[in-house]
């Protein structure tokens, strides 16, 4: 059995270019076919119904792959063109899988045969909904391809994206790292709305340069921003591990399944400005490029996207070269990263 199409919405919304370049090369891996989905108006009642109850026909000849962004998108899956051709298994990869109040009933989780969902604390909850068909795919990073683990770093200090009340003003941050002798970039300046590529290049670039980037819980962040109950990692904790920094901040500590290693995270234990300032000092005077070089290792062996597909062609006992070629090519990575090392990997 081979996986044969990805499909998504092509609505764009924000923060999803990580998940496109996941999307493009878990196509790439299994030589699929990436289908994207045209916003569609709301199904009604009736329709809704009717697709709910529908059979879908199984077979084991090709599996295709459904990327939700939210739960309450899954339904429209159903509706789209070609979901009910028979002689295929269907999985689904829920990506803001902690919105569990959004997910619909369960005839329609019942017409795909594996449930991945995304936040490692919700594992119980989906094995309990969806039985042997669920899947913990948490959040990864290309760190074998845009990944790095540079010793030179001409920042020490780096902002990307939104910040907690503190960190937010890029002008006040830059003048109080200087006094302490610390150099700060802020905000990348024009990141592309439209380009994922464009896009990946400018914020990989950004990370490889820098010892420790920014980023904390959102429920540290600011109000009203996203879930006010449930916290989670995103791209920017797996990217910037991926190129070999440093997140600092205050952790979203539920979510730290696949983070777990010493020198991954400096953690703020509360946003302070002057204390976390104080905590960046001291870190950086200890940075040596072997932090650089074992994050990028560790993201190597546990955060790359390729992992999350192997999980997937594992479940089904898909059948793909390509994808086993990226996967020796990735050990090999691991094993010229844990060479440079001045202390033996653990």
């Amino acid at each position: 059995m081979r996986l044969t199409a990805v499909t998504y919405f092509a609505d764009r919304p924000n923060g999803w270019t990580p998940i496109e370049l996941m999307i493009d090369l878990c196509a790439r891996c299994f030589g699929a076919q990436q289908t994207r989905i045209a916003p569609r108006p709301r199904i009604s009642a009736a329709r809704k119904l009717g697709l709910m109850l529908a059979p879908v026909a199984r077979g084991d000849e090709q599996a295709e792959l459904y990327v939700a962004r939210f739960p309450r998108d899954i339904v429209k899956f159903i509706d789209a063109e070609g979901f009910r051709r028979p002689g295929r298994r269907r999985v689904l990869w829920i990506v803001d899988s902690y919105l569990r109040d959004w997910l619909p009933p369960a005839p329609v989780l019942r017409k795909f045969d594996v449930i991945g969902f995304t936040q490692h604390a919700d594992q119980e909850f989906y094995r309990d909904l969806t039985g042997e068909r669920a899947l913990w795919l948490g959040w990864g990073t290309d760190a074998l391809d845009s990944g790095s683990p540079a010793a030179e770093r001409r920042v020490d200090v780096m902002r990307v994206g939104r910040q907690s009340e503190g960190w937010d003003d890029d002008a006040a941050t830059a003048a109080a790292c200087a006094a302490q002798g610390l150099s700060f970039a802020g905000r990348p300046p024009g990141l592309p709305g439209n380009d994922a590529e464009a896009h990946r290049a400018l914020l990989r670039d950004h990370y490889r340069s820098t010892r420790f980037l920014l980023a904390s819980s959102n429920l540290a962040g600011p109000p009203n921003y996203t879930s006010l109950e449930r916290e989670y990692i995103t791209a920017r904790w797996t990217d910037a591990l991926g190129c070999g920094a440093v997140v600092a901040g205050v952790p979203p500590r539920s979510d730290l399944a696949l983070i777990d290693w010493p020198g991954a995270l400096l953690d703020f234990g509360e946003i302070d400005f002057a204390a976390n300032l104080a905590q960046l000092r001291e870190a950086a005077d200890a940075w040596t490029p072997d932090v650089a070089r074992r994050n990028h290792l560790e993201a190597l062996r546990r955060l790359d996207w390729r992992w999350r597909f192997k999980a997937i062609a594992d479940k089904l006992g898909l059948v793909s070269p390509g994808l086993e070629a990226e996967l020796d090519r990735l050990r090999a990575r691991i094993e010229e990263v844990e060479a440079g090392l001045s202390t033996p990997a653990r």
